[in-house]
């Protein structure tokens, strides 16, 4: 199943069998139950998770000293904290995608948030497993796994164990608790009491005076009052928590029951959620074992393991705690074995960030113990590009009026870049906050190129499916059974992957690209265009010259991707008049993705570009008028409305700030900021 002889870096090797053998196990315990045999029913605990949204491990029991969370400190202090604890993506879907089926969503082709993607035939979703096994299953409510197919007893808001028809039968039950959601940043102020933050009685509000302003933060008050309410919504989710502990206890199942807390990936504030830095990836676990199950237990109560787990590893240890085999085709680890025993933590945890609504994005990151490397695919694309949902947040909005006025500096200056650097690497224990960009350090050298080698085993073994742009995947897919089977099916993937690394030598590799875009695959075509216009952007006015002959003649490639590509990369060279053309035909493709595609390439241009723009202003109007939106481009983002009011002058999405803009080369001089 998995390509390639050297060690695994995703999970154990899996042989199909291991489906049939978890069937089986699945089935026998399920007779087991059914015939009443209470010795079996004794062995299996109740499993609670506790599901959060959107933040970092903000809690006491994690050093956090502003937040306010006894009901999770007590769970920490009774349980046991992980305090390297990672989601496999900074995005509500893709993450919850690896969490119900232990699997990396690249792998699966669900990393592209609300793709609803297909699985593969062999794999099953975790509460499927346990209802088989003959538990009792509920999820109150939220699920957003980007696929379906999972088979609950109960999904809604009324769900909870309570409703079992058997009280004897062992439940897992999941409830998400929503109000530390990224969009308390958009509830206003004579609103967001009552909205989420019910619970809090007058001395648990923080005072935004005393908040702990990061580095990649300006220090003001609007970024003081959103962190403030932040935490009041992680204390107001503790409240909730300590309600569902009450009612185990009611229950007399508080002794029976072993509780797990955790958040779907970092917080939803700039920097974090959305994106693959630490503060997006890096999420509170907790774990409770009481009396009866501690054999179960990695460690003792009151344990701190700083050993790497990721959320992907949940799902196979729900189902080890069950009793039943994980199965082999799954990537997560179980996180619990014999006490002292045998529990596998990672040496490296890898982690993804790709579409998000309209806007496309490939960024690629691995953890080590103490560094986080990053590969940024598309480095033609900003850090944070302007999507109406996510811009609605008044902290976001303020943000951008500071980039406006030039007055972000340093940290908080990066996230304004028009364009990404290629590679980032980040040295925790030296830079806690990780906002300081070491991979062109030299005293780094070693520790970059043995990053960068295990990422690039890490998407050759798991098939990422990130290196197909969506409009290819998508039409590719239709010929396989599922995305996966897509994946296993590139004889030539390692040569795809190949060239889309070509981008790291920079100039140097001109040659050896404009060679590849006359390859017989379309996606190593895409990634030779890609490489080309990173090449002529970043080598200055030379290398733009020797790139521009083979980005234009890939104007008239058969596949839209690589089209798009190579008008993007013109324009990023400032030759506008050529690749025009290629995004007005771009808008009347069949596929709806290319049709974005070309919009949000329209909308993040300089303000300087507009009059070279205006021929496409009556074909974005048409386009505008047959656009639906959709669940997976998100309700309320139209990329060709703002590419009309970018391209008009009513309103800009361009980088802002010469140090950041990031101009073409010939523009560089005389700085391009709104």
């Amino acid at each position: 199943m998995i390509h390639g002889e050297r060690p695994s870096l995703i999970g154990r090797r899996r042989p199909m069998n291991c489906v049939l053998r978890t069937h089986l196990w699945a089935m026998l315990s399920l007779l087991l139950i059914l015939t009443g045999c209470e010795s079996f029913r004794a062995d299996r605990p109740n499993i609670l998770w506790i599901s959060l949204e959107d933040i970092t491990p903000m809690m006491g029991a994690f050093g956090d000293e502003y937040a306010r969370t006894p009901v999770f400190d007590s769970l920490a202090a009774e349980g046991i904290r992980y305090d390297k604890a990672y989601s496999v993506s900074p995005v509500c879907s893709p993450s919850r995608s690896s969490v119900i089926t232990g699997m990396y969503p690249n792998s699966l082709g669900s990393m592209h948030h609300r793709s609803n993607t297909r699985r593969p035939e062999f794999s099953e979703m975790l509460p499927n497993l346990l209802r088989e096994s003959g538990y009792y299953t509920t999820n109150n409510r939220k699920r957003d796994y980007n696929m379906g197919g999972d088979d609950w007893h109960e999904s809604s808001d009324g769900a909870h164990w309570r409703n079992r028809p058997n009280r004897d039968q062992p439940f897992f039950a999941v409830f998400n608790l929503g109000e530390c959601h990224s969009s308390i940043t958009k509830i206003p102020e004579d609103e967001i009491v009552e909205a989420r933050l019910s619970r809090l009685k007058p001395e648990d509000f923080h005072d935004p005076m005393e908040a702990p302003i990061p580095p990649y933060h300006p220090d003001v008050p609007q970024f003081r009052r959103a962190w403030a309410r932040y935490y009041d919504a992680v204390t107001q989710v503790d409240y909730r928590a300590g309600d569902l502990i009450d009612q185990l206890k009611q229950d007399g199942l508080w002794e029976d029951t072993i509780v797990f807390v955790w958040s779907d990936h970092g917080v939803g504030m700039p920097r974090g959620k959305h994106t693959a830095w630490e503060q997006g990836l890096h999420v509170p676990l907790i774990a409770r074992f009481p009396k009866k199950y501690q054999h179960l237990a990695p460690a003792a109560p009151g344990s701190v393991i700083d050993g790497l787990v990721t959320l992907m590893d949940l799902g196979p240890s729900a189902l080890s705690l069950a009793g039943i085999e994980p199965p082999e085709y799954m990537h997560g680890r179980p996180l619990f074995s014999k006490r002292n025993g045998d529990v596998e933590y990672r040496d490296y945890a890898f982690a993804m960030r790709d579409r998000l609504d309209t806007r496309s994005e490939m960024v690629r990151t691995v953890r080590d113990q103490r560094f986080r490397y990053h590969r940024n695919f598309y480095p033609q694309l900003p850090f944070k590009p302007f999507e109406d949902y996510e811009f609605d947040a008044v902290v976001v909005r303020h943000w951008v009026e500071l980039a406006r006025q030039g007055k972000l500096t340093g940290p908080q200056e990066m996230l304004a870049m028009r364009f990404k650097p290629l590679e980032e690497l980040y040295d925790s224990e030296n830079d806690p906050h990780m906002v300081r960009n070491v991979a062109g350090d030299p005293e780094y050298a070693d520790v970059l190129e043995r990053m960068r080698g295990r990422l690039s085993d890490w998407m050759l073994e798991a098939r990422d499916l990130g290196l197909l742009d969506e409009t290819e995947m998508l039409e590719r897919e239709k010929a396989t059974a599922s995305p996966w089977d897509l994946g296993q099916s590139l004889e030539n993937y390692e040569r795809i992957l190949e060239t889309a690394d070509l981008q790291v030598q920079g100039p140097t590799a001109i040659s050896e690209l404009i060679a590849r875009t006359e390859d017989p695959d379309s996606a190593v075509r895409f990634w030779a265009a890609l490489g080309l216009a990173v090449a002529g952007r970043i080598g200055g006015p030379e290398s733009a010259s020797s790139v521009a002959p083979a980005l234009e003649a890939a104007l008239q490639d058969e596949s839209v991707s690589v089209r798009l590509t190579a008008a993007e990369g013109l324009f990023d060279l400032g030759r506008y008049e050529k690749g025009l053309p290629i995004l007005i035909e771009a808008m009347n493709h069949p596929s709806v993705d290319a049709q974005i595609r070309a919009g949000c390439i329209l909308d993040s241009q300089p303000p300087d570009a507009n009059e070279e723009l205006q021929p496409a202003i009556e074909p974005l109007q048409r386009t505008v008028d047959r656009f639906e939106q959709r669940p997976r481009f998100g309700s309320t983002n139209n990329p060709f409305k703002r590419a009309l009011k970018a391209i008009s002058g009513e309103e800009t999405y361009y980088r802002w700030g010469p140090s950041a803009s990031g101009a073409p080369p010939d523009k560089q001089a005389a700085g391009s900021g709104a």
